[in-house]
């Protein structure tokens, strides 16, 4: 059965999956890294939730 993947239709979805295709390297430093990981999706998201509370 063939699966076609693709990004969610929201913008902030959209813009999270360009940033990680564009990472030349998906790792923020953790010890053993495989990868995308909790970590990496933080390290992303976690400047436009702060810049967005105010």
């Amino acid at each position: 059965m063939m699966i076609d993947r693709k990004t969610g239709h929201a913008p902030r979805t959209e813009a999270l999956a360009r940033e990680i295709a564009g990472l030349r390297e998906p790792c923020v430093g953790c010890p053993g890294c495989t990868g995308l990981c909790p970590a990496l999706i933080e390290a992303l998201v976690l400047p436009d939730l702060l810049v967005g509370r105010g």
